[in-house]
């Protein structure tokens, strides 16, 4: 299989402005902590040559992203609600991942970059409809992300299933892993207000599973130990006696552990 020059992938993966990281306390985070945006940790370095049909699942998610990230931002300044803030600036991280793969394969980019539009019909009519949905009430907006997520999941899932091509694989399979940190945090967030979510397109085993298990993350775990021990003991003889002067047994020991957690958003 031929693949793209290694070289151009440094380079571009050099130039790419996207912020992976950010750190949290906790090995793993409680589902409301909303700095556990995605798991997008890296970009790809060779580009094998696409076939029939990933182009068109390429721009596919290119607008997806972009959709879920203009409805987010739309609901953030409905409900001003942190999650919705948080997670669209996660999909910008996803929106550019995938613009990644159309630099790299020289494809025409869908995207209009004016907030609200799209090339693709549908997903414009999908934005539309969720945007009506979530401007109903909180409960209605944090429904229609969690909704949102599963759409991507299905999506992803289903062209991650139709690929070899391992640009493709890494840049899906990190967008796969954010959207579903991202629907667990909606189905969190909706049940600190004692709502219980029920799935609208994925099955209920398979999403029952996905949301009882932990965030994903990547980790960093450190570990320090120091022990210090420190005795001293002084004996005196005098001219006409025998002393003993400065008995004296000090010790001081001590340890620590640290593990930390970065998260990658």
């Amino acid at each position: 299989m031929k693949t793209r020059n290694r070289l151009f992938g440094m380079v571009l993966l050099a130039s790419s402005i996207i912020t992976f990281s950010s750190c949290s306390d906790s090995p793993v985070a409680p589902a409301d902590d909303l700095s556990l945006k995605s798991a997008t940790t890296s970009l790809p370095t060779v580009f094998p040559e696409l076939i029939s049909g990933e182009e068109t699942g390429i721009l596919q998610m290119r607008e997806e992203e972009k959709m879920a990230h203009d409805v987010y931002v739309n609901f953030y300044s409905l409900w001003n609600l942190p999650v919705f803030e948080t997670i669209s600036t996660a999909e910008t991280n996803h929106y550019n991942a995938v613009y990644t793969l159309i630099t790299a394969y020289g494809l025409a980019d869908p995207s209009t970059g004016v907030d609200g539009t799209f090339t693709n019909t549908a997903i414009a009519e999908l934005y539309a409809q969720l945007i009506d949905k979530g401007s109903v009430s909180l409960e209605e907006a944090l429904k229609a992300g969690a909704y949102i997520e599963e759409y991507d999941i299905l999506d992803l899932e289903k062209l991650l299933a139709e690929t070899d091509n391992s640009a493709v694989i890494q840049i899906y399979s990190n967008l796969l892993r954010g959207s579903r940190n991202h629907l667990r945090a909606f189905v969190s967030t909706l049940a600190t207000y004692q709502i219980i979510y029920t799935p609208e397109i994925m099955d209920q085993d398979s999403f029952d599973v996905l949301v009882n298990s932990p965030m994903e993350t990547g980790t960093q775990n450190g570990l320090k130990n120091g022990n210090g021990n420190q005795n001293g003991k002084g004996n005196g003889n005098g001219k006409s006696g025998n002393g003993n002067s400065g008995n004296g047994n000090s010790s001081s020991k001590g340890t620590g552990t640290g593990t930390g957690v970065c998260v990658n958003g």
